[in-house]
């Protein structure tokens, strides 16, 4: 009996060892995929000057969610707490506007590197790459309009189950993303809808680059924007309420923060291209 509990002893010991070595080679591994550098893009941006590039780029910061992590004063916030998968921090970006130029910030804006070449995770890249140099200076003009204050926050951590959506590549950085997807198009649908085609950028983010959907946040086709007249569509995005007094997880978290930035006429434009992109589609 000795014999045989020393060998069921030896045998999970090694079960236990080979584990051991099987998560610390997916630790490895995905801290590599973490750490992974990519190039520094060449920049050539300046921040506008005009006096009206401040109230632009507010628009462009409210619509593009700048504020939802980043703070009403930009000084940065834990935004996501949900380990074993993620604890994601906004950095102050009073402090790094004051450190860093026009360059190394639309770097980490549009490119997803950040001015000491770090890759950048939880980082919408792949949206913002959307905007043209006018809207991304605008956007520096308003950034920069904050005064320096606050303290440096911690950098994002990726708990064990966040690091192997890494692994699985269910969760990448935002460099890899808008490699992956900086050069899908939205749909093109008619002249008459340039306008709302421009607004569904902010819907990138999201709903993905072609608006077909995000699975890792639950973010439907925008085929179902068809389903709404312009009125359901406007309460839905100025109150996050949608038909039936039903609330829709993130959509009705996110929208009425950002989309109120939208006229009625802004929000009509919108809601004529996602239907005209619906119509194709079906």
């Amino acid at each position: 009996m000795k014999r045989l509990l020393r060998w069921a002893g030896l045998g999970l010991a090694g079960l236990v060892t080979v584990a051991l070595c099987l998560a610390l080679g997916a630790f490895a591994a995905s801290e590599v995929m973490i750490r992974r550098a990519y190039p520094k893009a060449p920049v050539r941006i300046a921040a506008a000057t005009d006096p009206a590039a401040l109230e632009r780029g507010r628009k462009v910061a409210i619509l593009n969610g700048c504020h939802d992590c980043h703070g009403a004063d930009f000084t940065g916030r834990l935004f996501h707490d949900e380990m074993p998968i993620l604890r994601a921090y906004a950095p102050n970006l009073t402090l790094a506007a004051a450190e860093q130029s026009d360059a190394e910030l639309d770097r980490a804006i549009r490119h997803g590197v950040a001015a000491d070449g770090r890759t950048l995770w939880v980082m919408p890249s792949e949206a913002f790459a959307r905007l043209t140099d006018a809207e991304a200076a605008d956007l520096l003009a308003y950034v920069r309009s904050f005064p320096a204050q606050g303290e440096a926050l911690p950098r994002t951590q990726v708990g064990p189950v966040g690091r192997l959506g890494v692994l699985m590549r269910k969760f990448d950085s935002a460099p890899a993303m808008l490699k992956a997807e900086g050069a899908i198009e939205l749909p093109r649908v008619g002249a008459e809808h340039e306008a709302g085609r421009r607004l569904a950028r902010a819907c990138i983010e999201c709903h993905g680059p072609a608006l077909t959907g995000r699975e890792v946040v639950g973010a439907p086709d925008l085929t179902i924007a068809a389903a709404y007249d312009l009125s359901d569509f406007e309460t839905l995005l100025r109150t996050g309420v949608a038909p039936g007094g039903r609330r829709l997880g993130l959509m009705s978290q996110v929208s009425p923060a950002r989309f109120n930035a939208l006229s009625h006429e802004e929000v009509a434009a919108l809601h004529g291209y996602l239907r005209a992109r619906a119509d194709r589609v079906l």
